[in-house]
């Protein structure tokens, strides 16, 4: 009972980090999965599942709110059942992936429900804004994060219950062994299905060929993932330096703003930022997204100046209004800047100002931060973890932890003291180079990441007849050396692009493909045709 407590306050603090602060983003299954294997006191266990999921998770993100699979509920899910299943660790580790991913898509269906509860509660945030309370209208904010955490910490606590048992020991004991060879390799074989889906956001056709400086780097070079991370940083500097041709960003109207003044004090700054950096998504809802968090932490600003009753309540509406951007990178600019609009006496500049900024800096922040960012820092980390190295999920941690607070940080301060000239710097096209750069290091660290991390071979043979000193001799040669000497690491390129192909070409739902691949890596290691890794040669 304690374990699954404990569980459960788990699931419930990694939907809020992934919701709020993004501290360590315990949100990502690599991170869940690992402290989840602490919890139930099998550490490796959970750095594998979460490793696995983890890698399978790339290139899925909550885009715009989109429902995707729940990968951390699953990664939590999968390890508690696995810690009670019987066998190696390595039959338990199949045994979890084969229970967190199933767990993942179907739980999927239950994140719409909280999505809807807040949708509904958002109409009551209305009513106290139009009478002017403060307290009704952070009450909501906050309750809002119950249907959130509700949809992961019950079926967390009700699957967590049933592995205290000895049920899950006594079905998993009986599950046939090409089972769970089928399941190792499917675990291997995921990966390639969020690459393809990161590089299917990508722009493939106009940078492949970065793909092919990671792939030799690894493969022929033999560099180990910090060095080829570190050849794709001198690759995107190359390119930021010599090409500046990228379009800037449209910049709304600059018209000239009135001296700003300063009515506002320091203490007044830091709680808007403090409400926004803590709690800027936890009442995310369909109808208006991030409307309310973003009302809530201006709502000090607002108090301050504005005596006026009726003043303060246009305010809260105004600011009640539809907004969806990138937390981490725009969130921050557009709330500095519409603080400082707003103390400058130009609230319809403050509106203007982030209904033009909040599309432009979404693009921006969701590719550099979500589709770049994280996926070369989780897929560091990933390739860590499934090597039982506990530096994995640090690593991604501290690498979330230290940069998200301070880009956070500097971006406020910086809009607040531009104000309104924020729309010039960002034509200028800075932020442009910066997209530019990451993306090109994406491709760099994927091209070599993809052999490292996909992990597949063949166990297949052919016979072979040579004659050795007059005699014929027949003797099985392993296909899998006959493609090493070809093109080493062949076979993870071939079925990333497969998925790649596939993701492109029937644009099916990640969710059947990633099923599919499943299915077939269950099937293919079933029947012994292919595997993780090459038997051991006697």
């Amino acid at each position: 009972m304690l374990v699954a407590l404990a569980l459960t306050i788990w699931a419930i603090y990694c939907t809020y980090d992934g919701l709020g602060p993004f501290l360590i983003y315990a949100q990502r299954p690599l991170i869940a999965g690992s402290v989840a294997g602490l919890i139930t006191g099998h550490p490796l266990l959970g750095l594998l599942i979460g490793a696995t999921l983890e890698l399978a998770a790339l290139g899925v993100y909550t885009y715009g709110g989109a429902t995707i699979p729940d990968y951390q509920t699953g990664a939590i899910v999968g390890t508690a059942l696995a810690a009670g299943a019987a066998g190696d660790p390595a039959a338990q580790a199949a045994i979890g992936i084969g229970v967190g991913l199933p767990a993942a898509i179907l739980l999927a269906a239950l994140d719409p429900v909280g999505k809807m509860v807040t949708t509904a509660l958002v109409h009551r945030a209305d009513g106290y804004a139009a009478d002017g309370n403060a307290r009704g209208l952070a009450t909501i904010h906050w309750v809002s994060l119950v249907p959130w955490v509700a949809v992961r910490a019950i079926p967390t606590f009700l699957a967590a219950l049933a592995a205290s048992g000895g049920l899950v020991k006594d079905i998993t004991a009986r599950i046939p062994a090409g089972f769970v060879q089928g399941m190792t390799l499917a675990g291997a074989l995921l990966p390639a299905v969020g690459f393809a889906l990161l590089l299917g956001m990508m722009e493939l056709p106009r940078y492949w060929y970065l793909l092919l400086i990671g792939f030799v780097g690894f493969a022929y070079l033999h560099l180990p993932v910090l060095g080829i991370a570190l050849v794709g940083i001198a690759v995107a500097m190359l390119f930021v330096t010599f090409k500046r041709d990228e379009p800037a960003l449209a910049a709304p109207d600059a018209a000239e703003e009135p001296a700003a003044d300063p009515r506002l004090t320091k203490q007044d700054l830091r709680r808007a930022f403090r409400r926004y950096f803590w709690s800027s998504q936890i009442s995310w809802n369909y109808e208006r997204m991030q409307a309310l968090g973003f009302a809530y932490s201006m709502e000090p600003v607002l108090r301050r100046l504005y005596p006026e009753k009726a003043d303060y309540v246009a305010g809260l509406q105004r600011h009640l209004q539809f907004f969806n951007t990138s937390v981490l990178i725009g969130g921050p600019l557009i709330l500095g800047s519409s603080i400082a609009l707003e103390e400058a006496g130009t609230p319809k500049s403050a509106a203007s100002t982030k209904v033009a900024l909040m599309g432009p800096l979404a693009g921006i922040g969701d590719t550099v931060v979500f589709a770049l960012y994280n996926s070369i820092v989780f897929t560091m980390g990933a390739s860590w973890a499934l090597q039982g190295n506990w530096l994995g999920p640090a690593f991604a941690a501290v690498m979330v932890l230290v940069p998200y607070a301070l880009v956070r940080r500097w971006q406020f301060g910086f809009a607040y003291r531009e104000g309104k000239r924020l729309a010039g710097h960002l034509a200028a096209g800075a932020l442009a180079r910066v997209a530019q750069g990451a993306t090109v290091l994406g491709f760099v660290v994927l091209g070599g990441f993809i052999p490292s991390i996909v992990k597949v071979v063949t166990t297949l043979t052919y016979r072979q007849t040579t004659t050795v000193q007059g005699q014929p001799v027949t003797q099985a040669v392993a296909i899998q050396d006959r493609l090493d000497e070809l093109v080493p690491f062949l076979l993870p390129v071939l079925v990333t692009a497969g998925v790649y192909l596939l993701t492109a070409k029937t644009r099916l739902r990640p969710v059947w493909i990633i099923a599919a691949v499943a299915v077939t890596g269950v099937v293919l290691g079933w029947l012994g045709w292919f595997a993780p890794s090459a038997p051991a040669k006697s």
